[in-house]
């Protein structure tokens, strides 16, 4: 009898012991059972910001296995520069090759010339004789450059023009025809390109001369110009 006493409560012992243990175990897997779901509504969340489902970092992840890190170089990134413009291009361009753009002297929108009495059909430069006009409107030169203006804002013609004739200038071109329109569509039906685009002509010193072309290469909307070499 004593002895199953003592075995009783051997039994007993070791039956409170198990039910602590799991009392201890219960509690613990309350605990730590939530960290998972909160971990993973938490990435499910920064997926989202970044536009990426699970799938997708899986398959990422998967496809930079071998892909080493790069270690922190200490690299500043700079911000893209804006892109050039054609005109800016072109320039770059000509002077890899040795080729510097030089720019014509700066020319006055309201310049006029002496004695042209109000008629600016026709340009003659100081100190050469009418039979360069009457040789020019003959077509003793033919024109082997043509410059359209049509549509160009005051800026952009004088821009395109200046670049215009140093080009011709380089490739010794002695006749080119500029069309400026005759004004038909100007503000107010003034012809201000057609006036103000002559009215540069006269300033730059290897226009030699300028007269209005015939009708059929434009008449009174063009000019064509007589280039010293």
């Amino acid at each position: 009898m004593p002895a199953n006493k003592g075995r009783r409560k051997g039994e007993a012992t070791s039956g409170f012991a198990d039910l602590k243990r799991l009392h201890k175990a219960a509690v613990t897997t309350a605990t730590i059972a939530p960290r998972p779901v909160v971990t993973k509504a938490i990435k499910t969340a920064k997926a989202a910001e970044t536009g990426l489902n699970q799938e997708d970092t899986q398959l990422f992840r998967r496809a930079m296995k071998a892909v080493t890190p790069i270690k922190d170089t200490r690299r500043t990134l700079l911000a893209p520069t804006p892109s050039a413009t054609g005109d800016i291009l072109r320039e770059r361009r000509a002077r890899a090759i040795g080729q510097d753009f030089v720019r014509l002297p700066q020319t006055s929108d309201h310049f006029s010339p002496a004695k042209t009495d109000g008629d600016d059909a026709r340009y003659l430069r100081t100190g050469h004789g009418p039979d360069l006009i009457k040789d020019l409107k003959r077509g003793k030169w033919p024109i082997e450059a043509s410059l359209d203006l049509h549509g160009s804002t005051l800026e952009q013609a004088r821009e395109r023009l200046d670049r215009f004739l140093v080009s011709c200038l380089a490739h010794q071109i002695k006749c080119v025809r500029i069309v400026h329109g005759k004004g038909y569509g100007s503000k107010d039906g003034e012809p201000v390109l057609k006036q103000t685009v002559r009215r540069w002509l006269t300033q730059i010193d290897s226009v030699l001369a300028y007269a209005e072309c015939p009708e059929a290469d434009g008449g009174t909307g063009a000019v064509q110009v007589r280039l010293q070499k």
